[in-house]
């Protein structure tokens, strides 16, 4: 008989399909050329969503972005409990993998993601929380919907395509992590291998809180049209 995956499983499922994700996406997005703009790396991201998900979901849900967790919890889909270890897991696989890739292309090759030049401040606030709305209202209604009941491995589609969808949008602006681990992550080991650039409370907010704005929003927003408020355990 199996056994159940526990929380330390779940923990490292979840440090797993972060790693993934910023691994596989942000390596493909140093590596793309720059006249294809967002092309490659949003594939890039979609691609390695839909394998997280696909792969590990049936352990730990593969969030692999703080948003998710969070926006899940706000609608009753996921234990407030186990959000801060959620997060912390996110976190760890979001530096090691900047580690990966700084090892293999170098120091200067950062995943840290920049504002686009002449790209104000509340744009890019806007930018990051409306491309985490395309990401969580995908989560909340193809896996965290449990009267959708689509075919297996379709939700993991929807997830990846939004993903990508999101940062066709609005990569230009802020390159689209709209994941607070993706967001921030690279820059701790920009500071420990010294070479971060720029990072201050604009950085912080529109990659640390934006995403988890737009997510908690339009998860309430999908809760209150859908109609699982009616069915949401408390």
């Amino acid at each position: 008989m199996l056994r159940k995956p526990g929380e330390v499983e779940a923990l490292m499922a979840e440090a797993l399909g972060t790693f993934f994700l910023a691994f596989i996406g942000g390596g493909a997005g140093i590596l793309a050329p720059p006249a294809q703009g967002t092309l490659i790396p949003a594939f890039a991201h979609g691609f390695a969503l839909f394998l997280a998900v696909s792969v590990l979901g049936r352990i730990s849900g593969a969030h692999v972005n703080p948003a998710v967790t969070i926006s899940l919890a706000s609608v009753g889909r996921f234990p407030w409990a186990q959000v801060p270890w959620y997060i912390v897991a996110q976190f760890a696989g979001a530096i090691l993998a900047a580690f990966g890739v700084t090892a293999l292309y170098g120091k200067s090759a950062s995943i840290a993601p920049v504002i686009a030049p002449g790209v104000g401040g509340g744009t890019a606030f806007g930018a990051e929380a409306i491309g985490a709305t395309f990401l969580v209202i995908a989560v909340v209604a193809a896996a965290a919907d449990p009267r959708l009941n689509l075919p297996n491995g379709w939700a993991a589609w929807v997830i990846g395509i939004a993903l990508a969808a999101a940062i066709f949008v609005v990569g230009p602006i802020t390159g689209a992590t709209v994941n607070p681990a993706l967001g921030l992550g690279p820059y701790v080991v920009d500071w420990i291998e010294g070479t971060i650039k720029t990072f201050g409370w604009l950085e912080f907010f529109v990659y640390g809180i934006a995403p988890i704005v737009g997510g908690v929003v339009i998860a309430g927003l999908y809760r209150f049209i859908a109609g699982t408020h009616r069915d949401t355990a408390r």
